[in-house]
């Protein structure tokens, strides 16, 4: 063999082990192509994951796509988080003991579906690609956005209200879940995309969700008006049509991306004289197998106790920010529209720092970045407890500011690169198991995920309102300013915050995936796929 070949078999995926000559019967006549000498030195050029993706190389137009459809879902997202808390407390007077019981009940459903949408995620990836489903799942997605906000029948019931949030959240948060599975496990099952990559690719589409999450926000708040809600739902509308077709243009350009990658590499290997390769078909995903993955991966356990109450301060803290807003600052005599641009400037600013964040974990690395922000929570909410109450206006919008900023820039900024290093560590358990055949667990590692921290959004929303409701106080007493209100309400945003951050940096302290140990697990990876690739031409020269 040349030295060109040599390189290009070097770094072949960690399941291709020998060559074989084209079968017209084969089942799946596609051939895998080979990676080019230039693939090491480009950041795009790598091979994804280990579904059908695997054996074609990331483009540009690839990662463009992925990243039109993290926009598309972040514009719903958005919106929904803003709005749906006071759609159906304020404009559809919702009680708060129905609130509190629909919670209830749709985190056990939505928990449930999360799971099976990831098992389904990586039953299908084993027999085809990840990437066919983003239109579907993303149309999807844009329809289930709309019924939270259209009202079901009116003259309304109590019973009937209590249906539609249940039914119009479970479907929401259903597909949502799905989606976030989807794109990200296209993401985090790359094994051979190195730390830096990942971060410059996620601080891209960070940027552009800053500058849509900005505009819609704005233009949402303008809109929107509890008494008369028709201007809004068709801005609504409006956002989700134009959502379902970047949703339809990333699928296109997805496809299109992968034939043109296909094409190529069948011409290089026709060039260079090499016999394509047969993909190789994994098993089919065993549950119990998973399942006894998943229970010895000893750091997935320490991320999901530390995830756990993360999730539950940011999906709380983003669902009231417009109530603690209203109560806590345009109660006590701030103007309307200064309010409002608190509210359109926070997600943004959250997003700045999501990509600012990305220079401390790419000198320090996640795992010591977490307990930086668990120490400034920890110092921040003290500072509260000694310095203000419910009447520190000033106080109050500064904690806003920087509590929900830094928390879920680092959730955010955070959550890829460890899933990433999570499954990359099963890789290495699979490897050295021998299992080369065993399906990816990306999906799976999101989903189980979600069945634990899932639950904890609802956790706060129903502490708050069963606060507010053991005070026998509603939201319309709140709105003419309740001091009792915001007293409770005050309470919630400090306590909560203070109480989790203690408990995470206790639960963080037993992770040990660094950034040392994750390039050597990265480097043990590929050496078994050169090793087994060398071994697959020895035996397929001698076979021929």
């Amino acid at each position: 063999a040349t030295m060109d070949d040599q390189i290009i078999r070097d770094r072949l995926p960690l399941h291709s082990t020998t060559h074989q000559r084209p079968n017209a019967r084969s089942r799946d006549k596609s051939p895998m192509p080979t990676l080019r000498k230039d693939d090491a030195s480009s950041p795009c050029k790598k091979v994804i994951g280990q579904d059908a993706t695997a054996y074609y190389t990331q483009s540009q137009q690839f990662l463009l796509a992925l990243n039109i459809a993290g926009i598309a879902s972040f514009l719903l997202i958005t919106v929904f988080d803003l709005f749906h808390v006071d759609v159906f407390l304020r404009a559809y007077r919702l009680p708060l003991e129905t609130f509190s019981t629909g919670n209830l009940i749709f985190s056990l459903i939505n928990t449930i579906n999360v799971f099976l949408g990831a098992w389904l995620l990586d039953s299908l990836a084993s027999r085809g690609r990840r990437s066919d489903l983003i239109g579907v799942s993303g149309f999807l997605f844009a329809v289930v956005f709309l019924p939270p906000f259209f009202r079901w029948k009116e003259p309304l019931t109590r019973f009937w209200d209590g249906a539609h949030f249940v039914l119009s959240i479970s479907l929401y948060d259903t597909i949502c879940g799905f989606n976030t599975i989807l794109l990200g496990s296209l993401v985090t099952d790359n094994h051979l995309m190195a730390d830096k990559e990942r971060i410059w690719f996620m601080a891209s589409g960070k940027i552009a969700n800053l500058i849509v999450g900005l505009f819609v926000a704005r233009i949402g708040l303008e809109v929107f008006d509890e008494e008369n809600m028709h201007r809004f739902q068709r801005f609504l509308k409006f956002l989700a049509s134009v959502a379902a077709l970047m949703f339809c243009i990333s699928q296109v350009l997805t496809k299109h991306s992968i034939r043109s990658e296909r094409k190529k590499e069948k011409d290089e290997d026709s060039i260079d004289g090499e016999l394509p390769l047969d993909p190789p078909r994994p098993k089919k995903l065993k549950l119990r197998q998973a399942i006894r993955d998943l229970w010895n991966h000893k750091n997935f356990w320490s991320w999901i106790k530390m995830e756990l109450l993360l999730e539950s301060q940011v999906s709380f803290v983003n669902a009231f920010l417009k109530t603690f807003v209203d109560r806590l600052v345009f109660d006590a005599g701030m103007s309307r529209d200064y309010c409002d641009w608190i509210l359109s400037a926070i997600p943004p600013a959250g997003l700045v720092c999501g990509v600012l964040i990305y220079i401390p974990i790419r000198t320090l690395g996640y795992q010591r970045v977490y307990p930086i922000l668990f120490a400034a929570n920890i110092g921040l909410c003290f500072m509260m407890v000694l310095l203000a109450d419910q009447g520190s206006t000033d106080l109050i919008i500064f904690f806003l500011a920087v509590y929900p900023t830094i928390t879920g820039a680092v959730q955010s900024a955070g959550f890829h690169l460890v899933m990433s290093d999570m499954v990359l560590e099963m890789k290495r358990v699979h490897a050295s198991e021998q299992r080369f055949d065993q399906p990816s667990l990306a999906g799976i590692f999101m989903g189980v995920n979600a069945l634990f921290c899932k639950p904890a959004d609802y956790i706060l929303p129903v502490i708050a309102a069963s606060s507010l409701g053991d005070s026998e106080i509603s939201l319309e007493e709140s709105e003419h300013g309740s001091d009792h209100v915001r007293e409770i309400l005050f309470r919630l945003l400090i306590w909560p915050p203070l109480i989790f951050s203690i408990l995470q940096w206790i639960a963080w302290r037993s992770y040990t995936l660094t950034p040392a140990k994750t390039r050597q697990i990265r480097d043990e990876l590929i050496r078994t796929a050169s090793d087994r690739s060398k071994l697959g031409n020895v035996t397929s020269h001698r076979s021929t």
